[in-house]
């Protein structure tokens, strides 16, 4: 337990996806100091994977990095909108995949100061392969490999978006120890 209090908080930023707070602590002595923390809506990272372990991830141009990137379907879960419910809805929005099997294999914490946000990282099987309907400003094209190639392409850096390489490494351990 920390000897540290909130005492308050308050919005000093919001947009459509994230917000900013500021909150004021105080300790036992009367000590104060004051966090900015940026806290995230809460994303579905999805890893569909068929029976051959052959894994559908999209390549995606990311303005924020200038570069078109690998990575496992993600996306935000939607006010009033279960973790599950995204999960399937964003897997068919990016990838066209319907998936008949869910399985929620980890939540993740993004980081553990300044950013707050929380991924829930799902497995998909018994895939159904239909048409993508990403959203507008989407420039997304899906890249299906075994999972052995995806995970060399975490080790040569490729593939460097952190619930990416978190669920795909997590898959991999679990087909080695055939719990998969």
């Amino acid at each position: 337990m920390s000897q540290w209090k909130i005492i308050s908080q308050k919005s000093v930023f919001k947009a459509k996806l994230f917000e900013v707070k500021e909150i004021i602590f105080k300790n036992k002595s009367g000590g104060e100091k004051t966090h900015h923390i940026a806290q995230r809506d809460t994303v579905v990272t999805i890893f569909p994977l068929t029976d051959q372990y052959e894994i559908y991830l999209v390549s995606q141009y990311r303005s924020m990095l200038e570069k078109t990137v690998l990575e496992a379907p993600s996306g935000y879960v939607e006010k009033k909108e279960t973790v599950i419910a995204a999960a399937k809805r964003e897997l068919a929005e990016e990838t066209g995949i319907i998936a008949e099997q869910f399985e929620e294999l980890a939540r993740v914490d993004l980081a553990s100061s300044v950013f707050k946000s929380k991924v829930h990282l799902f497995l998909a099987k018994e895939l159904e392969i239909g048409e993508a309907n990403p959203d507008e400003d989407e420039e997304i094209s899906i890249v299906k490999m075994p999972l052995s190639k995806a995970v060399e392409k975490i080790m040569t850096g490729e593939i460097s978006h952190a619930t990416s390489m978190a669920g795909i490494l997590l898959l991999d351990k679990l087909r080695m120890q055939k719990k998969l």
